[in-house]
């Protein structure tokens, strides 16, 4: 997605003050303010989120101007699993009859699809696009810990309503939990590179820290149970595109941690992140049908094959048996 690594000249400059920059942090600002203090709406999932006017401001942002992006800057390495992700989720609302879930859960693949590709076609030509990306990162792992440390004094049933009610928001499950692991993850990535300032690693440990309080609050929500959704086919055809996005994400990380050795911390720990998830998708289908399984009667004595069944008896001769004895 970006053509080249910045000079050290240009990786010197402070990247956060940059008027650029501070548009890059909108959609993350606008994700942690729809789960902590969202707009006021009807029912959850209706009504315009913060993370739709982001997308819009987004839009606004990389088609006008005088740096405004080029037409052939808008293609990625991985808009073959976005567009089908899509076009699950349109499939989806049409076969749920309009319920809610399903156009809550559109709304946000398509508002985060705008902001990927905006952002992407925006920065492209920029020295450090990564640079404005992870301050992004940052936010989020700061606004939820700060909420989830708040809400920790309050005792462990006020932090699982908090969680609830974030996935009530956010059409998840243990959204809370899962968005500050990777968070931090990729903080912490960004604070392992040599010239990464102390910043980064109070974040990371900061992020760390309410991630743990969030674990043991309400657990992780990568529990067998969890699994009840996969049955579903749009949700387990969405399962497998979000699989080949996360292992394309992956393969690009890895390959750029290779070619960037500043950039190398943050790159690996995006390439972990990926894996991680595609692992934990994997290791869910291979699961789905456990529960199934373990109802199934266990035969004693001699196993017969499900294959080979013995011969039905007809009930006239059953009849005539009963009366000979």
């Amino acid at each position: 997605m970006f053509d080249q690594p910045a000079s050290p000249v240009e990786r010197a400059a402070p990247v956060v003050r940059e008027p650029w920059c501070w548009v890059a942090l909108l959609p993350a600002l606008a994700l942690v303010l729809d789960a902590v203090r969202p707009l006021p709406a009807p029912m959850p999932g209706m009504g315009v989120t913060l993370l739709d006017v982001a997308a819009f401001a987004c839009i606004a942002w990389a088609t006008l101007g005088s740096r405004r992006s080029r037409r052939d800057d808008w293609h990625t390495p991985v808009d073959g699993p976005v567009i089908s992700g899509l076009v699950l989720a349109v499939l989806h609302v049409v076969h749920a009859g309009g319920a809610l879930e399903p156009i809550a859960w559109l709304r946000q693949i398509t508002a985060s699809g705008i902001c990927f590709y905006t952002l992407g076609a925006r920065l492209r030509r920029e020295p450090r696009p990564a640079d404005a990306i992870w301050p992004g990162f940052a936010l989020v792992v700061l606004v939820l810990s700060a909420w989830v440390l708040a809400l920790a004094t309050q005792g462990a049933s006020a932090l699982q309503q908090a969680s609830l009610l974030v996935d009530a928001r956010w059409v998840s499950r243990y959204g809370m939990v899962k968005a500050l692991l990777l968070g931090t993850l990729l903080c912490a990535g960004r604070a392992s590179e040599p010239e990464a300032r102390a910043l980064w690693r109070a974040i990371a440990l900061v992020g760390a820290v309410a991630c743990a309080v969030c674990w043991f609050a309400g657990g992780s929500g990568l529990s067998v149970d969890a699994l009840a959704s996969l049955d579903e086919p749009f949700y387990f055809g969405t399962s497998i595109v979000a699989l080949m996005f996360l292992a394309g994400l992956m393969r690009l990380a890895w390959g750029l941690a290779g070619e960037r050795a500043a950039e190398a911390g943050r790159w690996r720990a995006a390439a972990a992140a990926a894996a991680r998830a595609c692992a934990r998708s994997r290791r869910w289908r291979a699961r789905a049908s456990w529960p199934r399984a373990s109802h199934r009667p266990r035969s004693h004595g001699r196993r017969i094959s499900p294959r080979i069944r013995p011969p039905a008896v007809p009930p006239e001769r059953l009849a005539r048996a009963r009366i000979s004895r």
